[in-house]
């Protein structure tokens, strides 16, 4: 396995070999629109590390979820408690 890096765009993603990456060619990227990803990714070829980066996307945001979930109950949770010993 190599490892690649990722280029971002809104509407596409380009995984290049680590070491074809130049500054030029980064500069390049971002001229086209691209952004480097701060991750870099261990796969096969383009398209595996595309989809690797997309599931690791996706149970990050799942994790969020979660979290985000239980931050609003224990936060709901709080202000029921506050107002019943305010008001009692």
């Amino acid at each position: 396995m190599s490892k690649y890096v990722v280029f971002i765009s809104a509407d596409n993603a380009k995984a290049i070999p680590k070491g074809s990456v130049t500054h030029s060619l980064i500069k390049e990227m971002k001229q086209k629109g691209f952004r480097k990803h701060h991750i870099e990714v261990e796969a096969e070829n383009e398209k595996e590390a595309i989809s690797k980066l997309n599931a690791d996307g996706k149970d990050y945001l799942d994790s969020l979820r979660e979290f985000s979930g239980s931050v609003f109950i224990c936060s709901v949770c709080v202000v029921i408690i506050s107002l019943i010993y305010f008001f009692s």
